[in-house]
């Protein structure tokens, strides 16, 4: 008899990290004019997350800002090299859902072109900035990324929050139905938890930081019994107490720092219980377009 902590072997679950600066928001508040020199923080919490993956023999995604690649190539190689898979964040993490549909498509070549002529492969992966894809780009969301030969999108908050998300949007992987259409790019969403028929994450950025431990692991093992697969995501500052910081008002404040001295801690655990089931989110979907045709 299986404990209530137990790993099934064929669960799957991915562990990603938004690589990009530690003053990377999209908050109304923040003059991002006011931030350009990052120092060495994004590769010292690099080199950190790389040898915690190391450490507990995992590969990751990594979701890259295309500027960053531009002007530090160095961590995109070493992200490559150690066998972690290299994906898009957009080029300048501006929210898509600000864009029209051609500066999205200016926005996503620019990246990918940058990361493929660093690692000398195709991108297959993207995720937006912020949670950024909402009900009304769909329609052309989805076909951009076909354009680009983008494989998998994990983009979508499959919930409606003041900041984020979309209502009503499917927890499962899945190729969406766009106007009766299903498209050929598969959609990682977020897996969620309920209290009172309102939806919140778990497993990454604020909510992993806020969340006991405890309680993260049992959501985990409960979302996989019921078939759904868990990605973590952590952005490099989120490790690193002593990283600079914004000037934000309360709220925002608190969403953005909470919980960081910890953070660290909870990521080495989860990944020591739950080792045997991460794997690259490309190479899962590369086995889906397989056992499709």
């Amino acid at each position: 008899m299986k404990s209530k902590s137990s790993v099934e072997h064929n669960d799957v679950n991915f562990l990603t990290f938004d690589v990009e600066e530690w003053y990377a928001v999209n908050y109304k508040s923040v003059n991002l004019s006011l931030y350009n020199d990052s120092g060495t923080h994004l590769e010292k919490n690099m080199d950190k997350l790389l040898e915690i993956c190391a450490e507990n023999k995992i590969k990751s995604t990594c979701f890259i800002v295309g500027d960053i690649a531009r002007n530090k190539p160095n961590i995109i190689k070493k992200i490559h090299s150690e066998g972690h898979e290299v994906a898009s964040h957009s080029y300048n993490h501006k929210m898509i859902n600000t864009m029209t549909p051609d500066q999205f498509r200016l926005d996503l070549h620019k990246s990918c072109d940058i990361l493929e002529q660093i690692i000398g492969e195709q991108i297959i992966g993207y995720r937006a900035p912020s949670w950024s894809v909402n009900q009304e780009i769909l329609p052309w969301f989805y076909n951009i990324l076909n354009e680009r030969e983008i494989k998998y999108s994990s983009s979508v908050f499959p919930g409606k929050t003041f900041l984020y998300g979309i209502k009503n949007f499917p927890q499962e992987i899945h190729q969406p139905l766009i106007d009766g259409v299903k498209q050929p790019v598969w959609e990682i969403p977020q897996v969620l938890f309920s209290v009172i028929g309102k939806k919140y994450g778990f497993s990454g950025g604020f909510y992993l930081r806020a969340l006991p431990l405890f309680f993260v692991k049992k959501l985990i093992v409960k979302k996989n019994r019921k078939g759904k697969n868990i990605f973590v995501y952590l952005h490099p500052r989120e490790i690193d107490p002593k990283s600079p910081k914004l000037k934000l008002p309360l709220i925002e404040k608190l969403i953005h720092y909470y919980g960081v001295k910890g953070c660290e801690f909870k990521l080495r655990s989860i990944l020591k219980n739950f080792q045997p089931t991460f794997i690259r989110m490309g190479d899962y979907i590369n086995q889906l377009n397989q056992s499709e045709k």
